[in-house]
């Protein structure tokens, strides 16, 4: 869990409009079915009215159609908002996991198979599927039992949360340097499957110092700020280190790649189209990965154009 001055920032829930026209909704999807604003704004009316069957089945469509249209990252959000509502539903965390696999994030798709595997102790699949993706060596499995524990014990005693985290991120930093890459990069990922997703993102700021970590560096930290509904501050984080006099030109289009993935998932489409269109004309080195991205958000629905 997080601090507690981070609390309301992870886990606070925002307040949502209660005045939704229902009838003019589902009329807008008669007419266009994959009208994304429209199905999203019935599933959160839905949840707020506590019809979880209808809400969960409005957001299913919704993330099939993120998904199918290529939009991952986004239907891994709608899919969490699923998770909320049905929190025994062990398919949910393995639909989940099988879409962090489809973006290669290991660590999280992890997470999700253990939460599945809480639900259904006897399913051989997914014990298998863990057996192939747990690779932990001892001393990261020992950081992570350590920040596990603490976990607990914060759970059990709400008012010391800052004391514990604070005394069990000194220790582990007490015997590592920031010379101690691999060290970090692995604390990274063990605080990202404690939901620590701040001080992740400290590892992951002295991680990507390395060329060899960077791009995996910077795409975790991505991936912690999404986590964390907060895409504008990722935004913010990686133009700052496009001031960095020591960024080179490589690095600067990793960067700014994952900028066009904010604004992206913030369904800010025509500023995403704008700075991979600008990578593809500067030589970016995936240029398959760019035209693909571009041709997508060209011929899917401009979100921003919803009404």
């Amino acid at each position: 869990m997080a601090k507690r001055s981070l609390i309301g920032r992870i886990f606070g829930i925002k307040k949502k409009s209660t005045k939704v026209d229902v009838k003019e909704l589902k009329k807008r999807l008669e007419d266009n079915p994959k009208d994304l604003k429209a199905i999203l704004k019935l599933g959160d009316y839905y949840s707020t009215k506590r019809k979880k069957n209808k809400a969960i089945e409005y957001y299913q469509t919704a993330a099939r159609i993120c998904i199918e249209d290529g939009f991952v990252n986004k239907g891994i959000a709608i899919v969490k908002k699923i998770a909320t509502l049905d929190q025994k539903n062990p398919e949910i965390y393995r639909q989940l996991a099988d879409l962090y696999l489809r973006q290669n994030l290991f660590g999280e798709a992890t997470i999700q198979l253990q939460k599945a595997l809480e639900l259904d102790p006897d399913n051989a699949e997914i014990k298998e599927t863990l057996e192939k993706l747990t690779g932990t060596s001892d001393d990261q499995r020992a950081i992570i039992d350590s920040l596990r524990a603490d976990r607990e014990v914060q759970i059990a005693s709400q008012t010391e949360t800052e004391e514990i985290i604070r005394e069990a991120k000194e220790q582990i930093r007490k015997q590592i340097s920031n010379e101690d890459v691999v060290e970090h990069y692995d604390l990274g990922v063990a605080y990202m499957e404690m939901e620590l997703y701040e001080s992740a993102i400290e590892e992951f700021g002295i991680t990507l110092n390395s060329p060899e970590f960077f791009e995996d560096s910077i795409r975790l930290i991505y991936e912690c700020f999404f986590s964390m509904d907060r895409i504008q501050d990722a935004i913010e984080y990686f133009k700052a280190l496009l001031e960095r006099p020591n960024i080179s030109p490589l690095q600067k289009g990793v960067i700014r790649f994952h900028i066009g993935m904010a604004y992206e998932d913030s369904l800010e489409t025509n500023k995403a189209i704008e700075i991979y269109e600008d990578l593809l004309n500067t030589g970016y080195p995936k240029p398959d990965v760019l035209i693909q991205r571009i041709d997508r958000l060209k011929h899917t629905a401009s979100f921003d154009d919803l009404a």
